[in-house]
Order: structure tokens, then C-alpha cells, then sequence
């Protein structure tokens, strides 16, 4: 399918208008801000928290409608009415993955004999009801890889089943982030539809955005910031510039290319949420033992290491991580408003800052989140990668 093939089926809009998409559960912005990079206009961006809402739109100003709704009342009549239009091209949405991960298989929530009743796993028809009002050319929801084993595949058959009983044509298909630019390991589940009356059948090989390059690793990502302790760092500060440009000149075109397309430092006035969460004084002795790239579990099998968290060690269970810089980092999860112990940083004793989570899910420096720690780290491990959700943009109108 093509960009032309798209404006050829325009009903109200001439050829030469943006198509437009509206953003569906769209938590603080990661597929809003993609699409916009591939050309698309926001008419609307929809969702339940108000943190979220309230940080897309501060960051985004110029999208006219971004509302704190709750979709299970909130009727798509009323968005028409508040847009102005029952034409969309594109809807895309994250619908609630909790309902659906695999985190949960251990205590049986959402697999298995003992699986627990939850509407998260219901809220898909929320976003299917958008669909069959507006009708656009193509939707495209975006979950975990959970979404396809839960309760046996049902859900992810419905899903199917009643996007194609609405008129379209679908299909799953799973993206790897790494392979689309984004530094870090991250697997996700797509749902596809492309309207039955368009020519062709959107069935894309996502290519990584013109701005991305395949396999960036964590080191380009967040090498250039500021040091800091524990415990350290402000919410707003000056970039160290004599360390940026010291690295800019001395790495590789993939690292400048993560730097100043991807994150566009330029645009940001000042470096933001790069605040350190405190640790307790056993937890930094502890990280102190592991090198880079190493898990607790390693250290303890193949080098003896002995930690001072009290491990049983028959089990060489995982408590902390040190992240590589020579490789991706490890799935960026809103569980970082937790704790960070899975996240600590390749060359520092202390886990990773929001700016630095921010960075490594590919939102821009200028992105501002949260000053609390929490809040920020729920945002962004909720998000859509900005350059994911830019290659399904690219896609789409290719």
C-alpha cells in the first residue's frame, strides 16, 4: 500500500493534507511523537491517567485535543464532535498490556488453571468500537508478547476475529526494537488491519525510520551525561557540554547519529530528569562486586562472588544487573518505579536515572517528564518507543 493509494480513497480531505491518526491509550505520547516524525497530524491523543495526559501535553502543545478520558465512556461520537470530522486515516493505541504479560505467568494471573478475571484484557473492544465508528484505512494496536499465550491465545484470537467481523483485513506480527534503532532488548506484538475496500494488503517488514540505525547499543545512548552518585543529580541542569562535544568527536557516526537525530539534543534548553535514585549502603557494596554486563546469578556460578543480600544459593536467583554499554540494555519496564536493581549502570554504582530510561526508549532530550522518579520511570516503561513507532509511521505511508 501506498501513500497514494491512501489519498485516493480520501472521502472529506484533498490529496495534498497530512493524513491524520488519533492515538488511542496513548499514555504520555511514544507513538504520537513517531507518527508525527512520519508525516502524519494528531487530531486527537486519548488516555486514563492523568500524569500522562498532563506530560503529552505539556510536551506537545500543538495537538489540539489531548484528553483525560476513560475510553470505556468515553464514545467516539463525542471525539468526532470534538474534532470536527468522522475521517481518520490511521488509528494506533497501546490498550493496557498488564492483563496480558508474562511477568504474571508466575502466580498463574494470566495463564493457566488459575487465571484471574481482569478488564485490562477486555479494554482491545474499547479500541475496536473507534474503529468501526471512524473507519480508518488502518489501525495498528501494539501490546506484549504475552497478548498471544494468555489465557491460551483466546484474546488474541478475538482480537482478530472482531477487527476482521468490522471490515478488515489482519494479521499479528512481533518487532524487535533493537533491530528497528532503539538500544535496548525489546520484543513487542503488533495487530495490523488495512481496511478490505483498499487496494493491496498492508503487511509490512518494518525498515528502521531514516533517523534510526539498526543495532545502537546502550553506550551511545547514555554515555555522554553527567556522572552522578547515588542519590545525586537535579531535575534541571546545564548540559556539560565540554564532555558531550569530547564525545561527540571521539565516537562513531552511530553514536552522533543516536545523540543528534534521535534525541535531538539541540532542541533541548537543559538536561532534565537526570536524578539517581538513593540505594542503601548493603545494595551499593553489593553492586560494587559485579562488572559490567554481569548479573548477580553469573557472579555467584562462575566466579564465587559473595554477596551480601542473603541468596539461596542453590538457586542463583537475579536480584541485580549491570547493564553493557557494548550491548543493548536490558527491556526498559515501568516496574523501574519500583526499584532499579536490574538496571544498574555500566560504569557507575547506582542504578539508571529517567533521563537515562527516557534516552534508551529513544525519546528526545527536549521530552520533559515527571519530576518524582517514580511517575516518570511508570511513564516511559509504558511507552512506545518514539522510533518504533516512527518506522510503523514510515510504513504506512511509504
Amino acid at each position: 500500500m501506498s501513500r497514494k493509494d491512501l489519498n485516493n480513497f480520501h472521502t472529506n480531505n484533498p490529496a495534498e493534507e497530512p493524513l491524520c491518526f488519533i492515538d488511542l491509550f496513548c499514555g504520555c505520547g511514544g507513538f504520537t511523537i513517531g507518527m508525527e516524525r512520519s508525516g502524519f497530524q494528531c487530531l486527537a491523543a486519548v488516555d486514563f491517567t492523568l500524569q500522562a495526559v498532563e506530560t503529552l501535553k505539556t510536551n506537545l502543545p500543538h495537538i489540539p485535543h489531548v484528553l483525560h478520558r476513560d475510553l470505556t465512556s468515553f464514545a467516539p461520537e463525542e471525539l468526532a464532535q470534538m474534532i470536527d470530522r468522522q475521517h481518520i486515516d490511521v488509528i494506533v493505541g497501546g490498550p493496557p498490556c498488564q492483563g496480558f504479560s508474562s511477568a504474571r505467568k508466575r502466580d498463574g494471573a494470566n495463564h493457566g488453571a488459575k487465571l484471574t478475571d481482569d478488564p485490562r484484557r477486555h479494554l482491545y473492544r474499547e479500541f475496536l468500537k473507534y474503529i468501526g465508528f471512524f473507519r480508518p484505512r488502518v489501525f495498528v494496536m501494539e501490546n506484549v508478547l504475552g497478548i498471544k499465550s494468555a489465557a491460551g491465545g483466546v484474546y488474541f484470537a478475538r482480537v482478530q476475529a472482531e477487527a476482521r467481523a468490522l471490515g478488515y483485513r489482519v494479521h499479528g506480527q512481533v518487532e524487535d526494537a533493537w533491530e528497528l534503532g532503539v538500544p535496548q532488548k525489546r520484543r513487542r506484538q503488533l495487530i495490523i488491519g488495512t481496511r478490505v475496500d483498499l487496494p493491496g494488503y498492508f503487511l509490512p517488514v518494518l525498515q528502521p525510520a531514516p533517523r534510526a540505525i539498526p543495532h545502537t547499543m546502550l553506550g551511545a545512548a547514555i554515555s555522554d551525561l553527567p556522572r552522578l552518585r547515588a542519590g545525586g543529580g537535579e531535575d534541571e541542569r546545564d548540559y556539560d557540554f565540554d564532555r558531550l562535544l569530547e564525545y561527540l568527536c571521539r565516537k562513531s557516526e552511530i553514536v552522533s547519529n543516536y545523540l543528534l537525530n534521535v534525541l535531538e539534543i539541540e532542541r533541548a534548553t537543559k538536561l532534565t530528569n537526570h536524578t539517581a535514585r538513593p540505594h542503601s549502603a548493603r545494595d551499593l557494596r553489593d553492586f560494587a562486586l559485579l562488572r559490567e554486563g554481569e548479573s548477580s546469578a553469573v557472579a555467584m556460578r562462575d566466579y564465587g562472588v559473595e554477596f551480601e543480600f542473603p541468596y539461596d544459593k542453590s538457586s542463583f536467583k537475579d536480584r541485580y544487573t549491570r547493564q553493557s554499554r557494548s550491548k543493548p540494555c536490558s527491556t526498559i519496564v515501568a516496574h523501574l518505579s519500583k526499584d532499579g536493581l536490574m538496571f544498574i549502570h555500566p560504569t557507575q554504582n547506582r542504578s539508571i536515572t529517567p533521563r537515562e530510561a527516557a534516552r534508551i526508549q529513544s525519546f528526545p532530550d527536549w521530552f520533559r517528564f515527571p519530576a518524582a522518579r517514580t511517575n516518570s520511570f511508570r511513564l516511559i516503561g509504558n511507552a512506545v518507543p518514539p522510533v518504533v513507532a516512527e518506522a510503523v509511521g514510515a510504513q504506512i505511508a511509504h
